[in-house]
């Protein structure tokens, strides 16, 4: 269930050597879910998935995505 009010960033992780925190990441909230930070994926990738309309995908290299899990595991 989601937590009322506003939602609060309790760590955020960021692939080693990305000093302004404007690369693709994972936040932690204080609604215990994580956020995935990427790019927009195109429309005509975003076709080949199914979807549903109250949410979205984001894409990150493979290579960041191993270094963010690592990170976040060894919290």
């Amino acid at each position: 269930m989601r937590k009322c009010g506003v939602m609060k960033v309790i760590d955020h992780y960021s692939p080693r050597g990305c000093a302004n925190g404007m690369c693709p990441g994972i936040i932690v909230t204080d609604r215990n879910t994580v956020l995935v930070q990427g790019h927009v994926l195109p429309t005509v990738d975003k076709a080949q998935l199914t979807v549903p309309g109250h949410e979205d995908v984001v894409e990150i290299p493979r290579e960041v995505f191993d270094d963010l899990l690592s990170q976040f595991l060894r919290r």
